[in-house]
Order: structure tokens, then sequence, then C-alpha cells
């Protein structure tokens, strides 16, 4: 299985170092690109959606840190390892508070990055029942799924099921492949809901492996029906932790954006604050609102920014803190693209 890594670190010899040991140790580490900072990388990144981001912490134009987060809120899958110097703990520690669980310190100890290039794909590995449903269906087959579970849509559900079931009878399938199927479509329709984790848990335990109630399913109708209840009992316990009922998902949001935009709120955050699938909340979001989450976020930011900078006497460092970033170099680069001017230029204008 290829890893896709993409390398971001200011100083090029690092990068080109880390990159040929990588191709040295397996063809199947394939890096995809560098990047010299934390907007570059952070651009690449959304380019290239690789698997991995290899960056350092302190680069002259972005921290890893802001670089990461902005990251996460496009590319949810990507995994991070995180380059420190022993003087960089206190930045590490707040690489945690973002999920990053791959450290390594300079210089750099390639059995340890390789390690860590192991670990993030041995737990690929242990989503393998997904592996046959992958070479099954498509990715957009699998979507409505996702979908139908995000939306409690029961409706969208039987026709998906029914879907997904009409390419299962194409193929030729024993009862036991077929049954293994099943359980890995529930399986896979459940799995995007850490909110409710404990419930659909519980309720896969009692209903679906307890005593394997598919195995005393025989026919292909019997397992479409089987699937299909399984997954929408499922989804009356998600409907119970979601915003159904509430005026407005998206305009509540918005109130709680505005509120909050200064802290380190990402769309992971959002969406498991309104118990709602962070997919869903994210194409909901651009549809309503005509932008993206990341992108509304930062006009919040830049435009109390200049607030800020035009009424107080705020130095530019203790602004871009006001306004929830941590690399005052990172804030500058984002207000220059918002307003055309540096802040310390855009204050001498006042």
């Amino acid at each position: 299985m290829d890893v896709r890594i993409l390398i971001v670190d200011d100083e090029p010899e690092i990068a080109e170092g880390l990159g040929m040991l990588l191709a040295a140790r397996s063809p199947e580490y394939r890096v995809v690109g560098r990047a010299r900072d934390g907007l570059e990388g952070f651009d690449r990144a959304i380019e290239l959606h690789p698997d991995i981001v290899i960056t350092d912490i302190r680069m002259p134009q972005a921290s890893g840190l802001d670089m990461i987060r902005d990251i996460q809120s496009y590319e949810a899958r990507t995994e991070f390892i995180l380059i420190s110097g022993y003087a960089d703990f206190e930045y590490a520690k707040r690489a945690m508070e973002y999920g990053v669980q791959y450290f390594l310190t300079k210089p750099i100890d390639e059995e340890e990055l390789f390690a860590d290039i192991e670990k993030i794909r041995s737990r690929w590995t242990r989503q393998e029942e997904f592996a046959e449903m992958a070479d099954l269906f498509s990715e957009d087959q699998l979507l409505p799924l996702e979908e139908a579970m995000a939306l409690q849509d029961r409706k969208a559900l039987r026709e998906t099921v029914a879907a997904l079931f009409t390419v299962l009878r194409g193929r030729s399938l024993s009862t036991e492949n077929l049954r293994m199927l099943c359980l890995n479509l529930v399986l896979y329709g459940t799995r995007k809901y850490p909110y409710a984790a404990l419930r659909i848990n519980n309720y896969l335990g009692k209903n679906v492996l307890s005593s394997r109630s598919v195995d005393r399913m025989q026919s292909p109708d019997e397992l479409e029906n089987w699937t299909f209840n399984m997954l929408a009992g499922a989804g009356e316990i998600l409907e119970n932790d979601t915003v159904r009922g509430r005026r407005d998902l998206i305009a509540e949001a918005r109130d709680y954006i505005r509120e909050n935009f200064e802290k380190n709120i990402t769309l992971n955050d959002i969406a498991e604050r309104f118990y709602v699938n962070p997919f869903y909340f994210s194409q909901l979001f651009k549809k309503k609102t005509g932008t993206t989450y990341q992108k509304y976020l930062t006009e919040l930011r830049m435009k109390r920014a200049e607030v800020l900078l035009r009424e107080t006497d705020m130095k530019v460092y203790e602004v871009c803190e006001a306004v929830g970033y941590t690399d005052a170099n990172y804030f500058s680069k984002l207000f220059e693209r918002s307003t055309g001017k540096k802040p310390s230029a855009f204050r001498g204008e006042g």
C-alpha cells in the first residue's frame, strides 16, 4: 500500500535528505511534494491530499502548528509526524491538543521515522474489513450511505442499501462472503459518530455482533433487509443526538463561531458540538453560506484584527493571539492576503 507523504521544512537540505531516506527505504513511501513553510504546506496539502505530513514546528513564514490546525479543517484523514528540538517541548504539548501522536527530535533517527510511518500504516490495515468494499464499490456509491446516515433520511438509506445490493447481486459471492460484506456495511455506516460511540458500540454488540445475528440470514433479500434494519436502528440512536428540531443548524453554528472565533475551534469541534457528521456539516455550511467553514472563520478573525489595529494600541503579536492565532508571521501573511496590507502598514494608514 503506497503512503503519500508531504514534507514541510524551511531547510531544503533537510527536506531533500528526508525524501532520499524515504525513497531508499521503500518504493511505497511516495514523497508527493515539499513545502518551505506552513502557508505553502497548507496549500500543497489541499492540492495533493497526502496521507502523512512530516513537518518542522518552527518555520519563518508560519508555524507547523497553525498549518496542522488548518489542514485538519479540510483533510481530516491526514496524519502528522512533527519534527521538533528539545527546546520545543511546549509546542509539542500543544500539538497533542490537535491530535498529533508522532514526534521526532533533531537530529532525526531514521528508524524512529520509519517506525512511526509503519504505526500509521498499521492503523489503516486494521481497517481492512473495508478493503473489499472499496474493491466492490466506488466512492460515489458509498458516499450516499454516509450522507443518508448523517441526514437521518430513512428513505434515502433504503434506496442506498438497495443500490449497493444491486451491485452485490451482480457478483458471484458466497453466502458467507455476502454476510461479511453486510457486517462491513453496517460498521462502515456507523463509524463516523464519536459523540455517540458508546451507544453505537452497545447497539452493535447487542444486535449485530452478538450471536452473529447476520448468520441467520440466508438469501440476498434477507441480507438486504437485515442491513437496512441494522443501519436504521443505529440511526435512531444517532437521531437522539442530532440537531433535528433545531431552528437552523448553520445559523446556530455561525453564532457559535462568531462568539468563539478567537479560540482554537476546528471543523471537528463544531461538528461534535452540534452533534452532526463533519462531512455533512462542511457540505451544508458551504451550501448555505456560499463559503467554507475555514474561510468564514478566517474572515471573522481578519475583521476583528482590523478593528483592534485601528482602535487599540495592541502590538501585532497581541492582536494575533487575540484573534486565535499562535504565530505572528502566519497571522501577518493571512492579514495581508485579506486586506492587501501588512498589519503595521494598515495601522499606519489609520
